[in-house]
């Protein structure tokens, strides 16, 4: 099931509203989202999250690049730690370990 709505900025949109994503600065981690004629800028997570949700083969034959293995650290690590805290009752502080552990890009792949 996809998400109804997504970060992009400062503001909570609904995916249906978005009229258009330039993703050119993409492996920078920063994509435009034009959302009911207005221009939002998505960084980061908040960026990967959109493309994904829309459109997920727009990243392929992307050059992005990680550290190696940082997503087996974020999935094997960081994710069932999570739902460790959520069933303790610290939603809010494992949606911060989530993010805060999601992998950023390091570059671009030469």
């Amino acid at each position: 099931m996809k998400r109804a709505f997504v970060k992009a900025g400062n503001e909570i949109i609904r995916l249906a509203d978005i009229d258009g994503v330039d993703i050119t600065c993409i492996e920078q981690g920063v994509i435009s989202v034009s959302c009911r004629g207005r221009m939002l800028e998505a960084r980061d997570f908040d960026a990967f999250e959109i493309t994904m949700l829309l459109h997920p083969a727009a990243l392929e034959g992307r050059r992005l690049k990680w550290v190696k293995n940082a997503w087996a650290f974020h999935n094997l690590i960081a994710h069932p730690l999570m739902q460790i805290m959520v069933w303790l009752g610290f939603r809010k502080l494992a949606i911060r370990l989530h993010d805060v552990t999601v992998p950023r890009p390091v570059g671009t792949r030469s």
